[in-house]
């Protein structure tokens, strides 16, 4: 019996390694930064949310790569980043549209099954879908890997929003963030929170 289980485990080993070892199944994730992963990069201005280098494991849910395996890849952060943002979801998503009375979009929510639909805003076509509604730049908060907010960046009234942004946030079993984004064609910087942490 305990030879079955130390071959299923060198199996499972295996497979992981050869996700961890193809470039297509790299991500850049976006994570909290109290789940401490080993490998972690800033996110310009944000105090509680983390770049995160990670890989698609055989189950299908994002992996942070070790020190040791981040290492054994030899690369840079910015050579990573570049491989990585090949792979940006840019899978068709539905955006519900939210109006106020007089129908004019307050924000835009996205909700999904994938658990990379929060690091889908850096995809180069995430900005792109949203410029003819909110303008060249946009703020988005990703209170879960499954739930992403997108709000116009002049006149907004995000803030308004706290209540349900909070609520995605605390009853995920994947919280990501409750700092707001700012996404333009220079990047993506933090540029406040919806709630102290």
């Amino acid at each position: 019996m305990g030879r079955i289980f130390a071959l299923l485990g060198l199996a499972f080993c295996a497979m992981e390694a050869r996700a961890q070892q193809d470039q297509k199944s790299w991500h850049l994730l976006i994570e909290p930064s109290f789940m401490d992963p080993e490998v972690s990069f800033p996110i310009n201005g944000a105090r509680h949310t983390l770049f995160v280098p990670g890989y698609i494991g055989d189950d299908g849910d994002p992996q942070y790569f070790s020190k040791k395996d981040w290492n054994a890849l030899k690369l840079t952060w910015d050579a990573f980043r570049q491989r990585a943002g090949q792979n940006a979801t840019e899978k068709k998503f539905r955006a519900e549209l939210v109006r106020d009375d007089h129908k004019v979009v307050q924000y835009a929510v996205i909700n999904s099954d994938d658990p990379l639909t929060g690091t889908m805003v850096l995809s180069p076509d995430f900005l792109k879908k949203f410029k003819d509604i909110f303008g060249p730049t946009i703020l988005v908060a990703i209170p879960s890997r499954f739930t992403v907010y997108v709000f116009p960046a002049l006149a907004s009234e995000y803030k308004n929003y706290s209540p349900q942004v909070i609520q995605a946030y605390q009853q995920s079993a994947y919280p990501v963030s409750l700092e707001v984004f700012e996404i333009s064609d220079a990047g993506m910087r933090a540029i406040g929170t919806f709630e102290s942490y």
